[in-house]
């Protein structure tokens, strides 16, 4: 899962950062001489659940929009990274954290088409994206080496995927609950109102 996570992240900000070397490794590795380029580090150091996340469980329709799977009820973790950047000059090191800034004002979620695919069943907009919160989780380490660009903080907000529960009892297509509109006909052949299954894709 936090693989997939950052991924999605990684497809984000080389859309945002085309032309910048991206690394993800620890601060502690440095930045290897990158002959005059530019660099972000997105260092993911904390990971926790959001409290009261859980939400209930849905449930899955195939494409004649019968009930196929269920699914558990899904948890939203965050996912804290730290951000750095290297460059030859401190102008372009905060143009770098800038253009992270400015794309995250602009669209608060990871688009679509750049998710990992095991974060692509959720709803639109599901990996949400945070920059710079008022109140991050604080690096868990003390005594580092100051770092060569101001820290700048990005939260992902991301579900848990878990496998569908696809042993289920089939419903039946119609439920005949004989009630009748009238007076039954002497032949007793009482005519009888059927109840149609609700459609739709997922359910929560």
């Amino acid at each position: 899962m936090m693989d997939a996570v950052t991924f999605s992240l990684e497809s984000w900000l080389r859309r945002c950062l085309p032309m910048a070397d991206l690394r993800f490794d620890s601060p502690a590795a440095g930045f290897p001489d990158s002959g005059g380029g530019s660099a972000l580090r997105a260092f993911l150091y904390d990971v926790r659940e959001e409290e009261f996340s859980r939400a209930g469980s849905m449930l899955v329709r195939d494409a004649s929009h019968k009930v196929v799977a269920r699914m558990r009820p899904s948890g939203l973790f965050q996912y804290s990274y730290q951000l750095t950047a290297s460059a030859t000059d401190w102008r372009e090191c905060y143009g770098l954290l800038g253009e992270v800034m400015r794309a995250a004002a602009v669209s608060s979620a990871v688009p679509d088409e750049l998710l990992h695919p095991s974060l692509t069943g959720f709803r639109s907009g599901a990996v949400r994206l945070m920059v710079a919160p008022s109140d991050p989780v604080p690096i868990p380490w003390s005594g580092a080496q100051v770092p060569v660009s101001p820290v700048l903080h990005l939260v992902v907000i991301a579900p848990m995927p878990f496998d569908a529960d696809e042993d289920l009892e089939q419903a039946p297509d119609r439920i005949d609950i004989g009630m009748g509109l009238g007076p039954a006909p002497s032949d007793g052949n009482a005519p009888r109102r059927s109840v149609v299954r609700p459609r739709g894709r997922i359910e929560e």
